[in-house]
């Protein structure tokens, strides 16, 4: 889903490095890329030099380890490997990602999974570890839908085994520490010039909170397990939220088994994935990862009811980072394997990128803790809140037309129009959304327009004449005054990132600010 070097988890414990997800400018030989593991930066002195060096070895032996787990788990990656980008003594270190030991194809098969490689976790299923925490506690986040809370608790579960549990190889390979927003402070969150993602990191913590207080309240002996902490708990949920694929299945009938990744706004994202799924394979194959994915269950011959939820998490797709892709990463499933096809080609050596879904810079900041740089995000917008009440404030057309006819803002709420105007969108080459512009208009046509138009909002849908000058006045109006009240510029934020003086989380927080208000500025040319 930017790029930096990058080491395990463990390395960045080893060396004592604060750990980011964030990284610095990306130098004109070196290609942003989209990772989800903290960056390692170390200091240009021979001891700090060799202690990289060291650590490093020590990943790379890692994942050679893990390599021989996914073969045992007899997971196929015909023409990619995990790999580390970078030299150890380069400025930004390595990051992590996924390179081609061949050429790839659109289309190729990327990775292979057999259904009994993953976990699956049915919706409905009864408490699987009644050692571990208490069926009260399992009752109650089933009631309250808490699905996340029931993942994370099972990885804590595994986790918590140690060398007992087979899956030993793939838990230690994970990364240890996240850098998602909810691990920002206030002050930090404050840099980012947009209240609406600060208050999507408050509502994580929130929900951190609530889960460490569910587990107190309703299976207290489970906190004397040294594995469940306040501190793992949020480790766990970080890695379901940052591990999330959506999707949906496809509606023609030759395509029946792709699934076609696609973020959900809300931001609890989910893939379906039809499948068979027998009774002793309930509990197979713990957190070989790293897509979380929900499928429905066909019933078996013969059984009652219909599809039902189910949760999986599958191996090795976390290590793949993200691009926007012109075509969409397609997974495919049979009734005995998992498998997730390359959207592009790519040459030997080279790295492989997938997309994780039509996401903006909100969602990926959100949930995997980093921005497209460079304007790269396609499917980035700008949320303008307020805008409606901006425009009574300020401008005086909207002032004058509602004085005129005070009976068109309930016209508008009738035709269910007003949020446009009160939250309105803006995408990333500028334009608004079509419904705030119809909104608009028919906020300000003169009571001769509105009445030769109907008298009402569907009069005023396909745009056109003074209405829509208007309309497009309003909005670029907006758009300028919401930039000028900003504490920076456009001017000053690029400056800022030319320096190189703002680093790590300050330097993504001026990435993320001025791709927001590159959006304000290509409405208000687009507009004016």
């Amino acid at each position: 889903m930017t790029s930096s070097a990058l080491m395990s988890g463990a390395a960045v414990a080893g060396l004592g490095c604060r750990a980011s997800k964030l990284r610095p400018a990306p130098s004109s030989s070196r290609p942003a890329r989209h990772h989800r593991y903290p960056i390692i930066r170390p200091r240009p002195d021979a001891t700090r030099r060799a202690l990289v060096r060291a650590s490093a070895s020590a990943v790379d032996a890692q994942q050679a380890e893990y390599a021989s787990w996914r073969e045992s788990k007899n997971i196929k990656s015909p023409n990619v490997e995990v790999a580390y980008f970078g030299d150890v003594d380069d400025e930004v270190m390595r990051y992590r990602g996924v390179k081609a030991t061949s050429a790839i194809n659109a289309g190729d098969v990327l990775v292979e999974l057999p259904r009994e490689s993953c976990l699956v976790l049915m919706d409905d299923a009864e408490l699987p570890f009644p050692e571990f925490c208490t069926n009260e506690l399992w009752a109650k986040l089933t009631e309250q839908n808490k699905w996340a809370v029931k993942v994370a608790l099972n990885l804590l579960h595994e986790r918590s085994l140690g060398e007992a549990s087979p899956f030993r190889t793939y838990i230690d390979q994970l990364p240890k520490q996240f850098d998602l927003l909810s691990q920002w402070s206030d002050d930090e969150l404050r840099l980012l010039q947009y209240p609406a993602v600060a208050r999507a990191a408050e509502g994580q913590r929130k929900e951190d909170d609530a889960a460490f207080e569910l587990v107190r309240k309703h299976s207290p002996e489970t906190l004397k397990n040294p594995a469940v902490t306040k501190e793992n708990l949020v480790w766990a949920l970080n890695m379901v939220r940052s591990r999330v694929f959506s999707g949906r299945l496809s509606d023609e009938a030759g395509r029946k088994k792709n699934l076609l990744p696609k973020a959900l706004a809300a931001g609890t994202a989910f893939a379906a994935f039809l499948t068979s799924q027998t009774q002793e394979g309930r509990w197979l194959a713990v957190f070989a990862m790293l897509a979380l994915v929900v499928f429905d269950k066909e019933p078996e011959p013969g059984e009652e009811g219909g599809a039902k939820l189910a949760y999986v998490l599958m191996p090795l797709i976390d290590a793949f980072n993200h691009a926007d892709l012109p075509a969409k990463t397609e997974f495919e499933f049979s009734a005995a394997a998992f498998r997730l096809r390359s959207p592009a080609r790519y040459a030997k050596d080279g790295e492989v990128f997938i997309s994780y879904g039509a996401l903006g810079n909100d969602e990926l900041l959100v949930r995997y803790g980093f921005v497209a740089p460079n304007d790269e995000c396609a499917n980035d917008t700008y949320v303008y809140q307020g805008l409606g009440a901006w425009l009574d404030a300020n401008h005086e057309p909207i002032r004058k037309a509602k004085g005129a006819d005070p009976s068109r803002a309930r016209a508008i709420k009738d035709a269910r129009l007003e949020t446009y105007v009160s939250q309105g969108v803006f995408k990333n080459d500028g334009s608004a959304d079509e419904n705030l512009e119809w909104a608009l208009r028919c906020a300000l046509a003169t009571p001769e327009e509105w009445r030769k138009a109907g008298g009402n909002c569907d009069g005023f849908k396909l745009g056109g004449g003074a209405p829509e000058k208007r309309a497009r006045a309003a909005l670029a109006a907006a758009c300028a005054a919401r930039l000028a009240e900003m504490e920076t510029s456009v001017a000053e934020d690029e400056a800022t990132l030319a320096s190189g003086d703002a680093k790590d989380r300050a330097r993504v927080a001026v990435q993320y600010r001025l791709a927001k208000k590159r959006i304000l500025s290509r409405a208000a040319q687009k507009y004016a």
